[in-house]
């Protein structure tokens, strides 16, 4: 069974990207090394399962684990939804990848569709948000993010009226290339979330991630892991929004509410370093077995 690994050669540093290819070594796995900034992007209404990466012709893997974390342009959204096209099992699917990218639209598809999920109140900052009309919907601090950030990267306490309109007029000042929300900040959990690990949609391991020194949990900002038993209810919820968002390899994060409550946080396309690779495959290898057999495989 082959893969590839959509990623930039020269951004191979990241230490999950570090972390399959020290399992693809050891395991002597099939899994190839591709830009997806080579690859060609052909369509048309008779596919022969055949892909050109520059000028060579490869047939369409089995499977594709989407890398390209900081090149999401449109050359790598339609190779990744070409490939999906002809068949290949892709970890994860443009449209997940994508929807799990903006906070905001996660919590209105879940909203709209999954019952009884609580998360953060948030409001989306534009050039009509005031200071005053934050301060009507929150009661402070309250946490102001970048919609598209991740590792923690863009988001600060707020823990008044005063610090969040200059933080506002900076905002809107600068120009930012991303949009800004506004949230509740979730007082019991701060310093502290749950990650839940989904593979295949279905959970596969959960721990607690938690700082003493910020209010922020990431590993990347200090945050240390800690094992977690998560409550069967709350597993349920994790592979709900899963299915709904589309998430084959990827976790639900949720913080900690009061008297035994928990409130969605966030969805991650890709886990980091917080997955057993191995697992991983094994799941992989089930579903491409699984799944229909590519038309263009059948015209053969």
């Amino acid at each position: 069974m082959k893969g590839w690994l959509l990623r930039n050669p020269q951004k191979m540093e990241d230490p999950s990207i570090v972390k399959i290819m020290k399992v693809v070594e050891e395991r002597n796995l099939e899994l190839e090394l591709v830009n997806p900034l080579d690859v060609q992007v052909v369509c048309e209404d008779t596919p022969d399962g055949m892909v050109y990466v520059g000028d060579e012709k490869k047939m369409v893997p089995d499977y594709v684990i989407a890398a390209f974390f900081t090149e999401k342009n449109y050359h790598a959204q339609s190779v990744l939804i070409m490939l999906e096209s002809l068949g290949a099992f892709c970890i994860n699917n443009w449209d997940c990848i994508e929807g799990v990218d903006d906070k905001l639209h996660v919590f209105q598809k879940v909203v709209k569709d999954i019952k009884g999920v609580k998360f953060p109140k948030t409001v989306l900052i534009t050039d009509k948000t005031t200071p005053e009309f934050i301060s009507s919907q929150f009661d402070y601090p309250v946490v102001m993010k970048v919609m598209h950030g991740s590792k923690g990267q863009g988001v600060v306490l707020v823990n008044s009226e005063k610090e969040c309109e200059t933080l506002i007029n900076m905002t809107m000042a600068g120009k930012c290339s991303d949009e800004i929300i506004v949230q509740e900040c979730i007082s019991s959990s701060r310093g502290r979330d749950i990650r839940i690990v989904l593979i295949d949609g279905k959970f596969e391991t959960a721990f607690v991630r938690q700082n003493e020194s910020s209010f922020r949990s990431n590993i990347a900002k200090g945050g240390k892991k800690v094992d977690f038993d998560p409550p069967q209810e709350l597993i349920e919820t994790a592979e709900k929004i899963a299915s709904l968002l589309g998430i084959a390899v990827g976790t639900v994060d949720f913080l900690f509410g009061e008297e035994g409550t928990f409130y969605l946080c966030e969805a991650n396309a890709m886990p980091g370093i917080a997955f057993d690779v191995e697992a991983a495959f094994k799941k992989v290898v089930k579903a491409v077995a699984e799944r229909p057999v590519p038309a263009w495989k059948e015209v053969k």
